[in-house]
């Protein structure tokens, strides 16, 4: 059962913070994702730019080859702060594997289906943007691409609706966009203390895994005891699988808060609970989106936002 303690408050970006400032997603278990996140923070990033204020028009941009986006505008996010969307709130993507100096896309073919570029216009308004942010490139295909901060803007083509992020971290290396072009995520503040964070991300070849506020992959032991919650790991077990602790706020994002509790260990701490499964983290796992827990000693498996394991999700 819950503890009283633990009440659940939807994410805001003072409290959600570290979730999205570290967590980078999508990638294979098996993969090193401290590498690559070494590869990402060499990148060249553009310089932060006070963002005007009001509704400025691009006058003196080059001229749209079509019709192009009609507007961009710095809209909040509840995960990610100030993010980069078009007039109608559609969000706004880079690419890590582009260039921004010279501005340059390398995503075409397959890779631009699934992540349309965003076309540009002359005629573009701009909301909390700095034009002196905002150019364009030609494309092989023939599309005049918007960039912002020399970096070229996408679209993802499973965002259906205004506000949403669903690609962000695909992959590694897809990221929603701020007003200058920078990675949102870079941006968000750290999160309160005594907040527990949990968020669904996507590792392959789960699908969507439970994790917690650095995008550290949870998992949970088949020794416990759901019903009533009961932790069975404790000594040198709990130091190999550190178990989550439940603090007196915990900050959920793509999860049902019905089924986040708390669970009182032997030690007197209290420990997060998910559908009454305690969740833990792995000590062997050194970077976000590992999980080298998977499967230890028949016993512990990644689990998914609803308390199942992750295994079990996986399309056959």
């Amino acid at each position: 059962m819950a503890s009283a303690r633990v009440r659940h408050i939807l994410a805001t970006a003072a409290a959600v913070g570290a979730v999205l400032a570290t967590a980078a997603c999508g990638a294979s278990p098996t993969a090193t994702p401290a590498a690559n996140q070494r590869q990402l923070q060499q990148e060249a990033q553009p310089p932060a730019v006070a963002a005007p204020t009001g509704t400025v028009p691009v006058d003196d941009a080059p001229a749209a080859n079509g019709a192009g986006v009609t507007g961009l505008k710095a809209t909040e996010s509840p995960t990610l702060g100030t993010i980069l969307t078009d007039s109608e709130g559609k969000t706004l993507y880079r690419f890590d594997k582009d260039t921004p100096k010279p501005p340059k896309s390398n995503c075409a073919d397959a890779c631009a289906k699934a992540w349309p570029p965003v076309p540009f216009s002359d005629s573009l308004t701009l909301e909390g943007v700095d034009k002196a942010m905002v150019g364009s490139i030609d494309r092989p295909d023939g599309i005049k691409q918007l960039t912002v901060g020399g970096w070229a803007m996408y679209y993802f083509e499973k965002d259906t609706a205004p506000g949403e992020t669903k690609g962000e971290a695909v992959q590694g290396t897809w990221w929603t966009a701020a007003p200058n072009g920078t990675r949102a995520k870079d941006k968000v503040k750290a999160a309160a203390p005594g907040t527990t964070v949990l968020r669904a991300m996507e590792v392959k070849p789960f699908g969507k895994v439970l994790t917690n506020d650095k995008g550290f992959t949870l998992y949970v032991f088949d020794k416990d005891t759901k019903q009533p919650s009961a932790s069975n790991c404790n000594g040198d077990c709990a130091r190999n699988w550190p178990p989550l602790k439940a603090e007196d706020n915990v900050v959920a994002e793509g999860i049902d808060k019905s089924l986040i509790g708390s669970v009182t260990r032997q030690d007197g701490t209290k420990q997060v609970t998910i559908a009454g499964s305690p969740v833990y983290t792995f000590a062997k796992d050194t970077a976000p989106c590992q999980a080298n827990g998977e499967g230890v000693q028949g016993t512990w498996f990644v689990v998914a936002p609803d308390g199942k394991k992750a295994k079990d999700k996986i399309a056959k």
